[in-house]
């Protein structure tokens, strides 16, 4: 496994769980991981596309990334049903 490759499924993971700690009833842990991965692929395409996103870690441009993953998630959360607790 490339170590850019290691790096996108660790953004991925990560972008994951932090929205699940953030907004802890909205969309299952799957859909948060399609989400992330989403973003971590919008953002790639917007840091080579645009020929911006600052740092790079690797082939990785991290800060369009984890933007990306916010807007991603953003979106999808607040479109997503809320879970309902069980009693």
């Amino acid at each position: 496994m490339s170590p850019s490759l290691a790096l996108a499924v660790l953004f991925v993971l990560i972008g994951a769980q932090v929205t699940r700690v953030m907004r802890p009833r909205h969309g299952p842990f799957l859909l948060l991981l399609v989400l992330a991965a989403a973003g971590v692929l919008g953002g790639e395409l917007v840091a080579i596309g645009l020929k911006l996103g600052g740092p790079a870690l690797g082939v990785l441009h991290p800060v369009p990334d984890a933007v990306a993953i916010g807007v991603f998630e953003g979106i999808g959360t607040a479109f997503a049903p809320a879970r309902r607790r069980i009693p």
